[in-house]
């Protein structure tokens, strides 16, 4: 495993907060060069370190203000009903984040809706139809609190 150096770490810790920096810019915040800067970039990406750049957009502005959290638990915890489900989480673009989980549940879900009667809809029309889902259990986000943190390195 690559070990990080404290000039990747400040990278990592930069483009965290901005990753709409400049190559330039970010050069001399770590007090390198731009052309060094780029090869540290190439390499964490090939590594996995930054995984892809994303733009947060504030949901009420784009019209789906409500956020739902839903647990899921399926009917067989089968290694095919369990990729099963993960690959029709995945063609759910209102779907923002998703994890598998141990316990009681097995997935727990957070979906960007319009409201609370669309959320209904697509619980009845989409997600009670998927095959192996047994039971459901949906609450409503008040509040965000904190919805994005950047890693502290």
């Amino acid at each position: 495993m690559h070990q990080l150096d404290i000039t990747d770490i400040k990278i990592l810790n930069i483009i965290q907060q901005d990753s709409r920096i400049s190559e330039r810019q970010l050069a001399a915040r770590v007090f390198k060069s731009p052309p060094t800067v780029h090869e540290r970039l190439e390499k964490l990406k090939r590594l996995g370190y930054i995984k892809q750049y994303i733009a947060l957009l504030d949901r009420a502005k784009i019209g789906v203000p409500v956020m739902a959290e839903t647990h899921v638990k399926l009917e067989r915890q089968t290694k095919d009903a369990l990729l099963a489900f993960e690959e029709r989480v995945k063609s759910v673009h209102q779907i923002q984040f998703c994890c598998h989980l141990a316990g009681k549940w097995d997935f727990v879900i957070f979906i960007a809706i319009r409201d609370p009667q669309a959320y209904n809809d697509w619980l009845l029309d989409e997600l009670t139809t998927w095959p192996d889902v047994r039971n459901i259990e949906s609450s409503f986000v008040l509040k965000e609190i904190k919805s994005y943190a950047a890693f502290e390195l």
